[in-house]
């Protein structure tokens, strides 16, 4: 079963995509970029990495841009949830390497078939659960 690295600094919203996303993938969660990069340095490698944004103003903006670069060296695919539709966060995220981008609130359906996109897996053949 594929690994999938969840950083999202909003409880709920952690455990929603925990629950979600438990079905199909190994879910690992954690609140920051920071929290992410100590277990990077443990050498675990998830297949993909789904990451809240982090902007200019917050504490975690450079741990989330140094986390694009490791992630981006390493292989492994990110996705960024943005807030309701801001295209300049989209636009950003992708410009620092993000694979993909989804604005909050997002289809878990459409969610997770971009996690599936950006691993390289055909969504009707791995997908166990939809809705």
């Amino acid at each position: 079963m594929e690994s999938i690295l969840v950083i999202e600094s909003s409880y709920m919203m952690r455990l929603f995509l925990i629950n979600y996303l438990d079905k199909n993938f190994d879910v690992t969660a954690v609140e920051s970029p920071t929290e992410a990069h100590e277990l990077l340095e443990k050498k675990w490698r998830p297949d993909a990495v789904i990451s809240n944004f982090y902007g200019n103003k917050s504490l975690e903006r450079k741990p989330f841009v140094d986390l694009i670069t490791e992630l981006e060296g390493r292989g492994i695919p990110l996705l960024v949830l943005t807030d309701q539709d801001k295209s300049d966060q989209r636009i950003e995220t992708l410009k620092l390497g993000a694979k993909d981008s989804v604005s909050k609130p997002f289809n878990p359906i459409e969610l997770q078939l971009r996690i599936m996109s950006s691993m390289g897996l055909k969504g009707r053949d791995k997908m166990k659960r939809v809705a």
